[in-house]
């Protein structure tokens, strides 16, 4: 019996847990969900609710109704400001694998940010340093989260450019960095070590 409970954990037939909050870190149905999200009372990722502010969503809005567009090249250059100051305020606590944004606009993913840390123990001193803390005015929503592998989480549809939900799917949307950005912050990484 155990081990059928061990095999299905997770998963589409797991009746009590909500396997979308097991890939995701985050559910759809939030609290209306009838299954259970079990938070994990140690990790080696940090979820950040709402943490990144999309400039896309902050756009003044035309006579239209639509927002106004954006400038690309200065809405990068937020990002990358964005991104790099978290993990220069994260890899204080330790050693990072990674730090994923989400550029949806579903409202269980929207701004959510995961820094995955190599070990359990830094993922836990930075979510103890940064609760009751505020970032860009506004208080950060931290928790530990149940992800570790972000294949399972993230839309492949979308990796292709052939995602026909858009800012509103269910699976993570991770906005991506530029080759030289990400060359930059992997120097910062090494000079870390």
């Amino acid at each position: 019996m155990a081990d059928h409970l061990a095999s299905i954990h997770g998963t589409e037939k797991d009746r009590v847990n909500c396997p979308f909050y097991f890939k995701i870190g985050a559910c759809r149905h939030g609290s209306k969900c009838s299954r259970l999200h079990n938070k994990p009372t140690s990790s080696q990722t940090i979820l950040f609710v709402n943490l990144y502010q999309n400039p896309a969503l902050k756009a003044p809005v035309g006579k239209d109704g639509l927002p106004k567009p954006k400038n690309p090249y200065k809405s990068q250059k937020q990002f990358e400001f964005f991104y790099e100051d978290l993990f220069q305020e994260m890899s204080f606590f330790g050693d990072i694998d990674n730090i994923y944004v989400c550029d949806n606009l579903s409202d269980h993913l929207i701004g959510n940010v995961y820094v995955k840390f190599l070990k359990d123990k830094s993922a836990m001193k930075a979510l103890k340093s940064v609760s009751g803390r505020f970032y860009d005015k506004r208080l950060i929503v931290a928790e530990t989260s149940p992800v570790t592998d972000f294949r399972e989480s993230t839309c492949r549809q979308y990796e292709d450019n052939t995602c026909n939900r858009g800012g509103y799917c269910n699976f993570m949307h991770l906005k991506p960095l530029k080759r030289s950005f990400r060359n930059k912050i992997f120097s910062l990484k090494k000079n870390k070590q």
